[in-house]
């Protein structure tokens, strides 16, 4: 990246591959050379100063801004994938904006980073107020027209929504990509269960780097001041985590939901379809009442020119549109475009990666959901019998399985996190022999479905808690079982996140399970599967009762699944006007020099009827400046018991580590989550070593009840 007063060279232009070239991409070419400005310090209301990057036109003027933060350390480690600014680093985001007439503003979360400050929680009440100071203090530099916007992915797209809210009055428009718009539903508890994930990777992760020290060559003299405040104060992420296992106001103050009103100025939203994010884009899309644009491609966690699978896009392109039509005044034609761009998905093989390239095509839409897509009902029938005629019996039937904490091995990861691309999901047949399946015959033609899907069940419990995991699949000729969608809910959560209800033995309840959105083709001569289990063990910590589980059918118990098929266009739409990614395709052998080593391997115990999964990521990188080399190690284990589902345990360490010419600085987090029938017990440890000698060790403990889980 260029230095303060460096020219920063332009990236060529991809040649377009889909519908026509449209007269915006005039307005991409480079008109000024970029400038950075790295050692910006902004001074807060209450003495905190956060650490800030500017890259702006090496020119007078005025110019609209860009405004993007995470807790990432984006400075001392370009390599990590989820940080808006390396992302740039490496496709001259920055500069590419910065030579069409922007200012980029990059800072770190107080308690993170280079930012002075401490940090108590994630997306604490202070670091909102933060942002909303960030908003107006740049709007305010001589370099700004006063006209400010926003863009980040993951969690840089979730703090879009919480500045979003409180609406500074410097702030135009947003660029929100893959990210949520309900923290507790769809990060935390998805269906009201605790996801491993937290633990396996993302708290220990963020415990690491939260407690390492600020780049020495950034801050300068107050680099030991920072990092001791840091130390004494910084509190892991994970205890929220694991005190807050109902909905209620800890989450909905961190999340969109469920007040869209409060977004005021236009939005545009991106994610993929391998990435567990889609859903609430689209919601969030649908629920908005703002100008707004929404692009869902195939891609996995990733930015549009560095994702799979593909195919990648050239996503800034699609973002100056937005930009220079709400920051600059300037009439690119991005609003006289359908609003919705989807990737519809076709069959492809499940494979042991994720997919170079996924199967399916662009299409625009003009809304979403769609208006001609029609909810049909997919009838369970007896002796496993899957159709759109219902099962008219007065005769209720029960099918019943037993609970086993360890089906959803086929499934992947939700997200797959850190270690994507190693935790797709592979051929269900495996899972499907532990749970109860119903397949429609060979269909006549082929069948879209594509809008929000959900499932409603009859069920019934031995025990007082249960969890119910209903995944779609592609049955192809073959026997192949593609997962297409799913979604899982507890049963004591079935009228209300906040207050969970125990389950009466053996009493009848309806379920209504709201599974992924979608878009997706059954192909000729395929069929459509239901499977329903009582876990998802990748991606749900277990309920802690054996049980039988049944679900119920018949007149009295219309047990189904609400597929939204939709026809063609009755009037086509023209195709999308995308260009390619400036990125060269990833070639399958360069999995590790893009994502790091990874480990995703999942062992059973015969002996003593326990299943594991053990997941590892090693990476490296040196500091965007000095000559910091930063080593990263993630390692978890998570184990079930099939014999005693209350007992399942999981153990994370991350080490983060800074080898500079004058030292080596480490930072190990360790991480326990166990739970036995009544709680769940966490313990986390903090320690540094400077040189090998111990520096700082702490840790934390507590144990909490378990609530409807």
């Amino acid at each position: 990246m260029a230095e303060a007063g460096d020219v920063a060279g332009s990236t060529p232009q991809g040649k377009a591959v889909f519908g026509q070239q449209h007269d915006a991409v005039r307005l991409s070419q480079p008109t000024y050379k970029a400038r950075v400005d790295r050692h910006v310090r902004v001074l807060l209301r209450d003495g905190v100063e956060l650490a800030a990057v500017v890259v702006r036109p090496d020119a007078d003027g005025r110019f609209p801004a860009i405004m993007s933060y995470t807790p990432y350390r984006w400075l001392p480690n370009v390599k990590d994938a989820h940080s808006d600014l390396k992302y740039n680093h490496r496709w001259d985001g920055p500069t590419y904006f910065a030579e069409r007439g922007y200012a980029v503003v990059y800072f770190d979360v107080r308690g993170t980073g280079n930012s002075a400050g401490s940090s108590q929680d994630i997306y604490s009440d202070q670091e909102r107020r933060d942002a909303y100071d960030m908003v107006e203090w740049i709007a305010a530099q001589p370099w700004c027209d006063g006209n400010v916007g926003m863009w980040g992915m993951s969690y840089g797209g979730v703090v879009q929504w919480q500045v979003g809210v409180q609406n500074p009055p410097h702030l135009k428009t947003l660029v929100v990509g893959s990210s949520n718009d309900d923290v507790y539903l769809d990060w935390t508890y998805p269906g009201g269960a605790l996801r491993p994930y937290m633990f396996d990777t993302f708290s220990p992760l963020m415990t690491a780097m939260n407690f390492a020290p600020p780049d020495i060559e950034l801050v300068g003299e107050k680099w030991s001041d920072i990092w001791r405040e840091r130390l004494e104060k910084n509190v892991p992420w994970g205890l929220g985590f694991i005190t807050h296992q109902q909905h209620g106001s800890y989450w909905t103050s961190q999340s969109l939901q469920p007040d869209y009103s409060r977004i005021k100025v236009p939005v545009m939203l991106w994610s993929g379809w391998a990435d567990c994010y889609p859903t609430p884009i689209l919601r969030a899309f649908s629920k908005i009442k703002v100008p707004k644009r929404v692009l869902v491609g195939p891609w996995g966690h990733y930015w549009p020119e560095e994702a799979v699978p593909g195919p990648r896009i050239d996503g800034r392109r699609e973002l100056l549109k937005w930009f220079d039509q709400w920051l600059k005044g300037k009439d690119t034609g991005v609003m006289q475009e359908p609003p919705v761009v989807l990737w519809v998905r076709k069959y492809k093989e499940p494979e042991e990666r994720m997919y170079i390239e996924d199967a399916g095509f662009w299409r625009h839409e003009a809304e979403w959901p769609l208006a001609r897509a029609e909810s049909t009902e997919m009838h369970l029938h007896p002796g496993g019998k899957l159709s759109r005629q219902a099962y008219d019996s007065p005769q209720e039937v029960r099918d019943s399985y037993t609970y086993d904490p360890a089906v959803g091995i086929t499934a992947g990861i939700y997200w797959g996190g850190g270690i994507q691309p190693y935790a797709m999901p592979l051929d269900q047949r495996y899972d499907e022999a532990y749970s109860l399946n119903y397949t429609t015959p060979p269909l006549e033609q082929d069948t879209e479905a594509t809008g929000d899907p959900r499932a409603i069940l009859y069920i019934s419990s031995t025990a007082d808690t249960a969890y119910f995991h209903v995944k779609i699949t592609d049955v192809a000729p073959d026997g192949t079982s593609k997962l297409v969608n799913d979604g899982g809910l507890l049963a004591t959560h079935r009228s209300s996140h906040a207050q969970p209800e125990p389950l009466e033995p053996s009493r009848v309840y309806e379920l209504a399970i709201e599974l992924k959105y979608m878009a997706y083709v059954f192909q000729k001569g395929h069929r459509i599967r239901v499977s329903i289990a009582s876990a998802d063990f990748q991606n749900a910590w277990p309920t802690p009762k054996a049980a039988v589980n049944a679900v119920h059918l018949g007149t009295r118990y219309p047990s189904r699944v609400a597929l939204p098929f939709a026809p063609p266009q009755k009037v086509k739409l023209p195709a999308p006007d995308l260009r390619p990614s400036p990125r060269p395709e990833l070639d399958p052998e360069d999995y590790e020099s893009q994502f790091g080593k990874r480990e995703h391997r999942i062992v059973h115990d015969l002996v003593n009827e326990t299943v594991t999964v053990h997941l590892g990521r090693t990476a490296g990188g040196r500091s965007a400046y000095g000559n910091t080399q930063t080593e990263t190690t993630a390692r978890s284990s998570y184990t079930v018991s099939r014999k005693n589902p209350a007992d399942a345990s999981l153990n994370a360490t991350h080490e983060y580590t800074l080898n500079r010419p004058d030292g080596t600085i480490k930072v190990e987090a360790h991480e326990v989550v166990a739970s036995d029938i009544s709680s769940f017990r966490y313990l986390t440890q903090v320690q540094v070593t400077v040189n090998g000698k111990r520096h700082f060790n702490k840790s934390w403990r507590v144990s909490v009840p378990r609530k409807g889980n």
